[in-house]
């Protein structure tokens, strides 16, 4: 087990509501690990999607 720095950019679709945010990333940092600290460091529009926004994810996670 050790633990892995992580920084990542996720797409937050306008579809999704504010109250399921806390899920949406949580469900993406499982996919590499487990989250021990994490925290939404920036949001910015995308200008890939215009209806969606772009958000900057800083982590800590346990690796088994």
């Amino acid at each position: 087990m050790r633990l892995e720095s992580l920084e990542m950019s996720l797409e937050w679709p306008d579809s999704l509501p504010l109250t399921d945010l806390r899920k949406f990333v949580l469900d993406k940092l499982k996919d590499v690990g487990e989250p021990l600290r994490w925290a939404i460091t920036s949001i910015t529009s995308s200008k890939k999607v215009k209806s969606s926004r772009l958000l900057k994810v800083e982590a800590v996670l346990i690796i088994h």
